[in-house]
């Protein structure tokens, strides 16, 4: 059987066709790991006497998000693809429809702003419980400054790190402790996006122990490492976490595939 040969003219237009494919803006965004700040060193300020020095880092972690106003081409969606720290994905799932950058820049900033608010509030209420003997702090003496980042995923780690300033209690001992996680008034660790990414951020910096919200544990594909990953439900957990030094399993908070 025979087959004719496609016209020149036609071959022509389907190697535009595709060719000009590779330089269409796609509907998609690159979601990679971001950066590890410790809350200990350049976030939290409590200027007052009754106040501990921690010895070790607390880190809270960025992801990288494609802006939803960048365009993303066929290369940099295969090479996202292609990278092992990055995944690509429909940006109808990271962002909402007709939402412009600068309106979710404005929210973001908000939710970062509203998460300080209710860790201070959760801190101060961990510290008159668990420490009546210890003097009250005003939660005007305590600062909260984070640049550059947005949304509520902090809640917990800047709860942790007021607590760690104002208790007795060496929490960290020494370590690089990294976790994610929002906070709600009544203590509760909720979940967030991009845990696969922060872990990776956190490995980065050196981190061993890193706390999770329960919610997100169906959701981590591996865990880095030289890090231990402890499930968290409540700010209670979390400094549970920590002081007890022992494994999440005796615990009770292990993280991997359990929702």
């Amino acid at each position: 059987m025979r087959y004719s040969s496609l016209p020149i003219a036609v071959k022509a237009f389907i190697f535009l066709f595709f060719g000009l494919a590779l330089f269409a803006p796609l509907p998609f965004v690159v979601v990679m790991p971001g950066g590890a700040t410790d809350v200990l060193d350049k976030v939290i300020s409590i200027k007052s006497e009754n106040a501990y020095k921690p010895t070790g880092s607390l880190y809270l972690l960025a992801v990288r998000v494609t802006s939803p106003g960048s365009a993303m081409y066929s290369a940099e969606i295969v090479y996202g693809w292609a990278n092992g720290d990055q995944r690509v994905f429909p940006r109808s799932l990271v962002y909402p429809e007709n939402v412009s950058a600068k309106v979710i820049d404005k929210e973001a900033k908000i939710d970062m702003t509203t998460s300080q608010d209710k860790a201070k509030a959760v801190a101060l209420e961990y510290v008159k419980k668990n420490y009546p003997q210890l003097p009250s702090v005003d939660p005007s003496l305590i600062t909260l400054d984070v640049k550059d980042t947005g949304g509520p995923s902090g809640g917990m780690i800047f709860t942790l790190g007021v607590i760690e300033e104002l208790t007795p209690d060496d929490l960290l001992q020494g370590r690089k402790v990294a976790g994610t996680g929002t906070i709600d008034p009544t203590g509760k660790v909720g979940p967030i996006g991009g845990i696969d990414e922060k872990l990776i951020a956190a490995q980065r910096v050196g981190v061993t122990v890193f706390l999770a919200p329960r919610a997100n544990c169906s959701e981590v594909t591996s865990v880095p490492k030289g890090v231990t990953l402890f499930a968290i439900r409540t700010i209670d957990d979390a400094v549970k976490a920590l002081s007890a030094n022992s494994s999440p399993e005796k615990l009770g908070m292990n993280c991997t595939n359990r929702a």
